[in-house]
């Protein structure tokens, strides 16, 4: 049985199975939001863990993602998944480089040069990409 749960614009499918944890999923390419929850887990507490996991899913406006290199976090922008996957790719290696070296220094380009050598490219074209996507009604 599938029920769902709606948090602001998100709305999240909640699928109930034979499993012990709660999982929240995003899905490419349009943000597909699903949640797999233990059989007994309550509406509301699959709806708590939902929200204690909206800094993960959070819209980021002006950047494709950001890198904590103190505490070993990364966040990307939702929008991502509705981009190539080697573009994905290259923003997670981006914020991995991070973890390693936080500034953009002569370190930091042989790092990506290391990891994604095309990340010029892809850095080119994710640029020109809009970081949302816009719903135009006539």
């Amino acid at each position: 049985m599938t029920e769902t749960i709606q948090l602001g614009d998100v709305s999240i499918a909640v699928t109930r199975k034979d499993i012990k944890n709660v999982h929240l999923s995003v899905h490419p390419p349009n943000g597909r939001v699903t949640l797999s929850a233990p059989k007994t887990t309550r509406l509301e507490v699959a709806r708590a863990y939902a929200i204690s996991k909206l800094g993960f899913l959070q819209r980021m406006k002006t950047k494709w993602g950001s890198c904590n290199h103190r505490v070993g976090h990364i966040r990307l922008n939702t929008e991502l998944v509705k981009k190539p996957k080697d573009l994905l790719e290259y923003v997670m290696v981006h914020e991995m480089a991070h973890l390693i070296e936080p500034t953009h220094n002569d370190r930091f380009i042989v790092i990506l040069e290391e990891h994604f050598p095309t990340w010029r490219d892809a850095r080119a074209e994710l640029n020109e990409l809009p970081l949302t996507s816009e719903v135009w009604n006539e």
